[in-house]
């Protein structure tokens, strides 16, 4: 797995945090897959991670902290405050699937760096040559992370106008293909209203929830 962490937070942390929390998920997951089926072994899962940094500081939690772009409304909000950013934190996450030998099977994300997860599989459904091909993820998991509305807004000067419907590629409910794990409180989070999870995970043909 190719493991993009949260706002704020870097590629080491994360995968201390992965090695603690997630694989009991991933087993729960694996088994609702197929009922009746028992639990399978963390042999029989074999997970292994890589944990990327994000390209920009973030230091106002912790010291080594990134982001993948900065929130609009000074910190506040929930689009990028310069859509450019988004476009570098892309192509950082497409070079990086491009690295080893063996492609990735796919794709995590933590709350901001799930929302990279899913703008790689909608730039992937509108052909962005980064996200097609051997390289490209075969699945994602969103842990507590939805799809950013920007991608469906008007594109302007410093970034997409808030709330401004604009001329899009879609893509539109169920059109998303690549198969999508959902981990978290879909009803509590903090962040993200559960709307935004919903609205997210309706985008996608083949979805897993797990709460």
């Amino acid at each position: 797995l190719l493991c993009l962490h949260g706002h704020g937070s870097f590629g080491e942390r994360l995968c201390k945090q992965l090695e603690a929390s997630f694989l009991p998920v991933a087993r729960a997951a694996a088994a609702g897959r197929a009922p009746g089926r028992a639990l399978p072994s963390l042999d029989e899962l074999d997970i292994q991670c890589r944990c990327l940094d994000a390209p920009f500081r973030e230091p106002s939690r912790r010291d080594q902290g990134r982001q993948w772009w900065a929130y609009d409304e000074g910190g506040d909000g929930d689009r990028p405050q310069n859509w450019a950013e988004m476009e570098v934190a892309a192509t950082r996450i497409a070079e990086a699937l491009e690295e080893p030998a063996r492609p990735y099977d796919g794709i995590l994300g933590f709350s901001q760096g799930a929302e990279m997860v899913h703008a790689a599989s909608v730039l992937a459904h509108r052909g962005d040559p980064r996200f097609c091909g051997p390289r490209a993820p075969r699945f994602g998991v969103s842990l507590s992370g939805a799809v950013n509305p920007g991608h469906f807004e008007s594109e302007g000067g410093g970034g997409p106008p808030r709330d401004l419907p604009g001329p899009t590629a879609g893509p539109r409910a169920g059109e998303l293909r690549l198969p999508m794990l959902f981990v978290g409180d879909f009803v509590g989070d903090r962040w993200y209203p559960g709307r935004r999870f919903e609205s997210t995970a309706g985008l996608y043909a083949d979805v897993t929830r797990v709460e």
